[in-house]
């Protein structure tokens, strides 16, 4: 993370309707989300484009119609559009005059101070949202993973294609089983075994020419730089995407691998579960995606630059 602002004393959030210094902004402890996870979130990415002096914020719209998806799925009745949210999103990023890479959290949650109610039904929500300076989030531009020994959650459990709050103890637990044995990310295994994602990112294999994702079935978040990266390899490099199941032998035989997500941009994996990778450095494919991706959400590439909505500092 950025220390180029000091968080706490320059930064503001939109908290109960209205923008407010960011200490301001709290929760009482007997907050219905603190104590269930009775929330949904977005990780939305806003790049710092020098040459314009703006930050570019990357499918804005798109993380709000997810958003408003798992809204609808935890009876989360908060009081703004599509458009408003963006709306608000933009004047919130403006305010902090951001001059650097930026992360921005929108949170709608339960925000009744009730506990001992295990319910969804007739309990008050909320929407908040802030944004922070955010670097390089896996802390490496290559990585080395595991696999993990926590299994990804099912969807008849806790439906898995959104960003809920609770669901995400189960990526803790396995990134930080990872970090503590020494590796960057760990690979999640689904509860038949097959390959799902990252810790907090979509996985990606090359093999034969053609570029594998696990499908949406097996329990994996349909990632909005998933779906951006399908799009750019078909369109832009001609190559074929295919979802579908991996088991995860296929990760050691791989030619590359890489992940993607909002806050891990396009990483690519050179170790697994301490076998190299291909020949163990970021491969072709890889590094393409990867330099194309970073000049669309910086806001440099034309005919991409309506997935970027683009913000000066006031």
């Amino acid at each position: 993370m950025s220390t180029g602002q000091s968080i706490t004393s320059e930064l503001h959030a939109f908290f109960k309707g209205n923008i407010v210094p960011l200490s301001e902004a709290k929760v009482n402890v007997m907050t219905h989300a603190l104590h269930y996870g009775t929330g949904v979130f977005e990780g939305i990415r806003g790049n710092w484009n020098e040459e314009e002096g703006a930050v570019n914020i990357f499918r804005l719209r798109e993380h709000y119609e997810r958003l408003l998806r798992g809204c609808k799925l935890l009876m989360l009745d908060i009081p703004y559009s599509i458009d408003q949210l963006c709306d608000i999103t933009v004047e919130l990023v403006a305010k902090n005059r951001h001059n650097h890479d930026i992360y921005i959290r929108p949170l709608a949650y339960k925000s009744a101070e009730l506990v001992a109610n295990l319910k969804l039904q007739d309990l008050e929500s909320d929407f908040t949202l802030i944004t922070v300076p955010f670097g390089n989030y896996l802390g490496s531009d290559t990585l080395r993973c595991c696999t993990s020994s926590w299994r990804r959650v099912d969807d008849p459990m806790i439906p898995a294609r959104l960003k809920i709050s609770g669901i995400y103890v189960n990526s803790i637990l396995a990134k930080t089983e990872a970090t503590m044995a020494g590796f960057d990310e760990a690979i999640i295994l689904n509860h038949d075994g097959h390959v799902c994602e990252g810790s907090g990112e979509n996985l990606f294999m090359i093999a034969n020419g053609k570029i594998h994702t696990s499908s949406l079935e097996d329990n994996v978040l349909p990632g909005i730089t998933r779906e951006t990266i399908i799009q750019l390899a078909q369109s832009e490099l001609g190559v074929e995407v295919v979802e579908r199941t991996i088991d995860r032998s296929e990760l050691y035989l791989a030619d590359e691998i890489f992940l993607t997500g909002t806050a891990a941009h396009l990483t690519p994996v050179i170790e697994l579960d301490n076998r190299p990778i291909g020949d163990g450095t970021s491969g072709d494919i890889s590094t393409r995606l990867q330099k194309m991706y970073f000049d669309i959400v910086v806001g440099n590439n034309p005919k991409y630059k309506h997935w970027c909505t683009s913000v000066t500092p006031t």
